[in-house]
């Protein structure tokens, strides 16, 4: 990093062209401290970069401050490389004592339990005092680690838990944790106490309120050509507009991940995740990495601003908007919030059932167990929720339902810890676990919509239930002959059916209904239609139609936001298809290769049919005054039926957004 090239009237030049009003926290131009443990401007605390001429930071912050861009301050926490070198001791440590191989190029991870964190904090102090901290301070490569350093060790022992146990492991990494986030947090507010601060772990965790209290925002990590894919920040979005705190998504210009040199991905990419951000209620922010040279990359911002001029276009209907959500999707990751290594394979199931939710442009909320349910319609409870009777959340749910709410469970969802009886009343007994896995499946007629009416193969097993009185079977189940074993098999993977079971695949008493196999996580894995075909099925038997209706494809997402302070409701329609291109290959360096989602062509679809459902006729009891095109205010015909306005959008290319004023 020589920064030789460094030119403030050109760098402001290109945050103009790109429309950028803040550098972005996450991985962004504006570093005190980088991955290799250098730091951008004079230090007495860390590492001054040794090829650079001139302090890079404290001119980056003045050029942004006259063109009237927001500063904060990106500091790498968790990596180091250049005290890794210097004090080896204070890298993590695993289980057979190697810290890191020092003939392999990569990261080598810092322990918090070391006087690494004290040297931390001294940088961070540093940065406030002489810059204030910019416009906010982002920490990044935050989690907690199981670590057997010596430092590690000794608390463990001093803490009375045994190095040998897997599970005191687990929680002395989560106790290293908090005392990082005490720390270097009280660091970052020595001297402004509202200073922005964000710890950033690429992922945020659900209900951890250890996490939440100690970020000012949430910044949400999600390139969906870096392994994230295109369905992530969607789902976590939906997660962080529950928690009340602003957040913002966070992208990159790259086309695989953070650190590709001369990666561009296509401009149409860029501007559907962009819209996709708007959409789901967050604000928008793109990384790059500035060059060596200092020199700013005018191909960069002239992919980034082409995005960013539609974003500012857009955001007059986009501010404070809120979701209409009337599905609550609880996630298995809250169950073992705050309990350090649990829960570890629990997102397949919550994947699978957001998957399916986006798929049908269905409009809900991801929630944890602290969260308020009285404002939805229905709660589910995907594969993995199993309940203890006499619990607050279980208390919860049994008012919910009480109250006319509706409930979908699936798999363990609902059923006690022991697996012998449901918690909540669905109609059923339980018989065990099902002998049989693969089984299948059989539709209804209260099932009408997979196009296979006969049986279809399912893996995972089920539980065994038995209907009582009043509760319906809404899709029935068939065995195979036999378990595919090593000395027992027949054709290339599993066995066919032969009979038809007495008990049910799927269940439903007018209030709950209950899937035997775990569905969601079956969807995530296999990524079969007919499963989905099964739960919109059973979303309609329970709520007849949803607030939402369009004629929009799978591929197609949809957004229902309410600005109340406007006094009106905003649609946001997004269609773009991601192909999967690339291969994997290598494991580091140059050649590693990887599958990745990409969009590049942007298709229109012509006449999108829509129907609302009207809260209470809209906002304080009045009716629709019109139906607009946004930005552009084209007025569009539309039609009232009771508690529904119909309309239909002429074209949709990447993003459209309808307004509803009353």
């Amino acid at each position: 990093m020589s920064a030789r090239a460094f030119d403030a009237a050109q760098f402001q030049q290109e945050l103009k062209r790109g429309h950028v009003d803040s550098m972005a926290p996450g991985r962004s131009t504006l570093f005190s401290k980088c991955h290799h443990g250098m730091s951008y401007h004079d230090t007495k605390v860390g590492v001054r970069h040794p090829g650079m001429k001139d302090e890079l930071l404290p001119r980056q912050i003045e050029a942004c401050r006259a063109v009237d861009v927001k500063t904060p301050i990106y500091i790498s926490a968790g990596l180091d490389e250049a005290m890794a070198v210097r004090h080896p001791e204070w890298t993590v440590k695993r289980k057979g004592g190697q810290s890191f191989d020092p003939l392999v190029a990569g990261w080598k991870t810092l322990c918090f339990n070391t006087p690494y964190l004290d040297y931390l904090c001294a940088q961070i102090d540093e940065v406030i005092e002489r810059f204030d901290g910019g416009d906010g301070i982002f920490l990044d490569i935050i989690s907690a680690r199981e670590c057997y350093c010596t430092c590690c060790i000794a608390g463990m022992v001093e803490a009375g838990l045994d190095p040998e146990r897997q599970e005191d492991v687990s929680a002395f990494g989560y106790r290293t944790l908090q005392k990082y986030f005490e720390k270097t947090t009280n660091a970052c507010h020595k001297k402004n106490a509202e200073l922005r601060v964000f710890h950033n772990s690429g992922h945020i965790p659900k209900g951890s309120t250890q996490f939440l209290q100690w970020n000012s925002h949430l910044e949400l990590e999600s390139l969906p050509t870096g392994g994230w894919g295109y369905d992530h920040f969607p789902l976590s979005a939906k997660y962080a507009a529950t928690t009340g705190m602003d957040f913002l998504g966070m992208t990159g210009k790259f086309h695989t991940t953070w650190g590709e040199f001369g990666g561009f991905k296509r401009a149409n990419a860029l501007r559907y995740e962009c819209a996709a951000m708007l959409a789901f209620g967050s604000k928008c922010s793109v990384g790059d990495q500035l060059h060596p040279s200092g020199e700013m990359n005018p191909d960069t911002y002239a992919l980034i601003g082409a995005a960013y001029d539609e974003v500012q276009g857009k955001e007059a209907w986009c501010r404070g908007a809120k979701p209409m959500s009337e599905i609550a999707l609880v996630s298995p990751e809250a169950l073992y919030a705050d309990r350090p290594g649990a829960g570890r394979n629990s997102g397949a199931a919550e994947e699978g059932a957001s998957r399916m939710l986006l798929e049908m442009q269905a409009q809900f909320d991801v929630v944890d167990l602290e969260r308020d349910l009285s404002s939805y319609r229905l709660v589910i409870l995907p594969d993995e929720i199993s309940l203890e009777d006499g619990t607050a959340f279980t208390t919860k749910l049994r008012d919910f339902v009480a109250n006319g709410g509706k409930l979908i469970l699936s798999g363990k969802s609902g059923i006690n810890a022991e697996g012998s009886a449901f918690v909540l009343d669905a109609g059923l007994d339980i018989m065990g676990r099902s002998e049989w896995n693969p089984d299948y499946i059989i539709p209804t007629e209260k099932t009408p919509t997979p196009p296979v009416r006969g049986r279809f193969v399912i893996h995972g097993g089920a539980f065994d239930v038995r209907p009582r009185s009043g509760t319906e079977v809404l899709a029935r189940r068939a065995a195979p002959y036999f378990n595919r074993e090593w000395d027992h098999f027949c054709s290339h993977q599993h066995t066919p059916d032969v009979e038809e079971s007495e008990l049910p695949a799927v269940t439903g008493n007018g209030s709950i209904v209950y899937f035997a196999h775990p569905i969601f996580t079956r969807y995530r894995r296999y990524g079969q239609p007919l499963y989905r075909d099964l739960v919109s099925d059973v979303i309609a038997y329970l709520l007849g139609d949803l607030s939402l209706q369009t004629n929009l494809p799978t591929a197609a997402r949809a957004s229902l936001m309410r600005q109340e302070d406007e006094g009106r409701d905003v649609l946001h329609l997004l269609y773009a298809v991601p192909v999967l291109r690339g291969a994997s290959g290598g494991s580091g360096g140059a050649e590693a290769s990887w599958s990745l989602e990409v969009i590049e062509d942007l298709v229109p679809l012509r006449d999108v049919e829509c129907s609302v459902r009207l809260s209470n006729k809209g906002q304080n009891g009045q009716a629709v005054k019109s139906v607009r095109l946004t930005p552009s205010g084209e007025e569009l015909p539309f039609s009232t039926d009771g508690d529904r306005v119909r309309f239909t959008v002429p074209q949709l290319l990447c993003h459209q957004m309808v307004e509803l004023s009353y």
